[in-house]
This record gives C-alpha cells, structure tokens and sequence, in this order.
C-alpha cells in the first residue's frame, strides 16, 4: 500500500508539473498593412542587446527565430524589410501542489465540522515549485516606417528548467511565429 500512495503521489505531482507547463500564445497585428510586402528581415540590434538572457540562451533564441523565419520563406538580410525584436521578461512564480491522496482519519467526513473520514482527496504532502517563468515576445517592426507591425507573445515558459531547454525554445519560438502572418490564419 505504500508503494501505491508513493505512485499515485509522483504520477500527481508530475501530472500537474507537465499540466502548467505548456506555452499560453498570443498575437496582435497592424489591420492596414500589407504582410505580402515583407519578405526580408534582420535583428533589431538595440532589442538584442537588452534580452536577458545568458549569451547561450541568447543565440539559442535567435537560432530558433532564424530557423522558423527561414522555414517560412523569409531570407535574412543586411537591409531587411522587417526587423525581429527580442525581449524576455521573468517573473517569479511559486506553484504549491498537494498529492491529494488523504487516509483514514479524523476530518473531511460527514457532519458538522468534520467527522470521521475515508479515503479521498486532502492530506497528504504539499509540494512548492518556485522558478522564474518567462514570456518570450516577438515583435516585427518596419525600418522604413518606424512602426510595430505584428506583436506576438509565449508566456509560461519556465527560464529555471535546463532539461531540453534548446528544444524548449524552439518550440516555443515556433508556437508563437505560428501566428505569423495573419492573413494565413484568416484564410485557413
């Protein structure tokens, strides 16, 4: 029986770590401009120089941005007709789980106050999780007209894990560039 409480206690905990770890996107664009005109891009130096990041991290977005660009057609250039920006903002978060698996005892039954209770959810051991999850923002901008013209984010993304991290970020970059352009959602 213990060995079964420890299961169903890690299965939990690992079913809610895996649960909250998904990558929450969003985009917002410019409805007058033409998205077809756009076929060029570059990093937006001043936006790269403020991401913080580590340096590894650094180029491992920028590859990951490059490789999703790339796959969609777009070529890089020294005068591109968009320019990428970069920036990543942390904040701490603190999740606290409980395995939810009680045991005979008094409490959590029937009647006023409590009672005599059964097997059933509360008790058991709590679990905190803090880290710095972070949200990843995309933004395209035009050089010419000195506008922002698409706005893409990726929130949930968790900058203490290091397990997969490179391919963490590549998925996540692909998530959020999904959304790019517009006008192939609408028309899908």
């Amino acid at each position: 029986m213990k060995t079964f409480k420890t299961l169903l206690m890690i299965f939990t905990v690992v079913f809610a770590l895996t649960g909250c770890s998904s990558l929450r996107t969003a985009s917002d664009y410019d409805k007058n401009v033409d998205f077809s005109t756009y076929k060029t891009y570059n990093f937006y130096d001043k936006g790269i120089e403020r991401v913080r990041l580590n340096n590894l991290d650094k180029r491992r977005l920028m590859a990951a941005v490059e490789a999703e660009m790339n796959a969609k057609g777009f070529v890089k250039a020294d005068k591109p007709s968009m320019l990428v920006n970069l920036v990543v903002v942390g904040r701490e978060k603190t999740d606290v789980y409980n395995s939810g698996f009680g045991g005979w005892g008094w409490g959590g039954g029937w009647g006023w106050r409590g009672g005599w209770g059964g097997w059933g959810w509360g008790g058991g051991p709590t679990y905190v999780n803090q880290y710095i999850e972070g949200t990843i923002i995309i933004d395209f901008l035009d050089p010419d007209k000195k506008i922002l013209f698409w706005h893409g984010r990726g929130s949930g993304f968790n900058l203490d894990n290091l397990n997969k991290r490179e391919e963490r970020l590549y998925t996540g970059v692909r998530e959020i560039l999904a959304q790019y352009p517009p006008n192939a959602l609408a028309a899908k």
